[in-house]
């Protein structure tokens, strides 16, 4: 768990149009990014697309993208579910000796009180063994975690870091005041157009969707926030956030991005069923977007 900070990449799951893993293809976007210098993986994330993978999927992912890191980076796994029972049988699956964490969302089928998600985080630490990663993203998962919750988790010792992608700065530097009681905590913003600020206040890391098409650039982003070069990272996260909101107007995120991958030659454009690949118009407006964002892109390396 030490090693895990700096800039952490949600790889994505390549899949082929039948709907398998592709493999070859998760080792080639693993060895991509440890050559780029991103500095921890994150395996079934939200982009990773747990949620369209069959347990023995989840399985196949984390023992190949194991296998490929090979202990040069950390790799942490997520486990959310929509229950206590469905994320303790995704550990059960997932559970690796080589893995450095397991990251967790809220469950995201029902409401729940915060006094039932203390319950769940609880369990969930217990049964892992050691503490979690907590995932904030309420726009995605229901559930605003309060600070008062997670600083129960982490004065119990079942919770040793947080990625934020809720947006909100104040939340974020809440977290951070936390922090300050509690120095091994460990916080991570996961909101792009935020990372500038927040990290002026102290971040461990950030954990970038958009590394997984521009790991360099984003593995800059973390080298530029440690040598305190704030107006390059705000240049930097303006080019990459632009990107971003631009490619989610030609599709959903997820498809945009994959497509844009596919573009590089890095895996398939397929989604996890049923979201649909983006069309060719939509591919050929990305490409567009990645020219204008990224000039010459084509001709450089990961």
């Amino acid at each position: 768990m030490d090693r895990v900070q700096g800039m952490i990449v949600p790889l994505v799951t390549p899949l082929r149009t039948t709907g398998e893993v592709d493999l070859p293809g998760l080792r080639r976007l693993c060895e991509i990014q440890i050559r780029a210098g991103i500095d921890v993986l994150f395996l079934l994330g939200t982009t990773g697309e747990f949620y369209g993978l069959t347990p023995a999927q989840r399985r196949q992912v984390v023992e190949t993208a194991v296998e490929s890191v090979a202990g040069k980076i950390p790799v942490i796994v997520g486990i959310s579910g929509d229950s206590t029972a469905s994320s303790k049988a995704t550990l059960d699956v997932c559970r690796h000796a080589s893995l450095s964490g397991y990251v967790c969302s809220s469950p995201y089928f029902l409401s729940y009180s915060q006094a039932e998600l203390l319950d769940y985080f609880r369990e969930l630490a217990d049964a892992v063994g050691e503490p979690i990663i907590l995932y904030n993203y309420p726009s995605r998962y229901r559930h605003l975690l309060e600070i008062e919750t997670v600083g129960k988790l982490v004065a119990e010792k079942r919770v040793f870091a947080i990625k934020d992608t809720d947006g909100d700065l104040e939340y974020m530097y809440r977290l951070l005041e936390l922090k300050a009681h509690f120095p091994a905590f460990r916080v991570f913003e996961g909101a792009l157009k935020n990372l500038a600020l927040s990290a002026q206040r102290g971040l461990d890391g950030s954990v970038q969707a958009l590394g997984n098409l521009w790991p360099k650039e984003c593995a800059r982003l973390w080298s530029l926030a440690k040598e305190q070069a704030w107006q390059a990272l705000q240049a930097d996260i303006d080019r990459m956030w632009k990107f971003h909101v631009d490619i989610e107007e030609v599709a959903i995120f997820i498809a945009a991005l994959k497509g844009c991958m596919a573009l590089r030659g890095w895996c398939e454009a397929q989604p996890a069923a049923p979201t649909h690949c983006m069309s060719r118009s939509g591919m050929a407006e990305v490409r567009k977007l990645m020219d204008s964002a990224y000039e010459g892109w084509e001709q450089r390396n990961p």
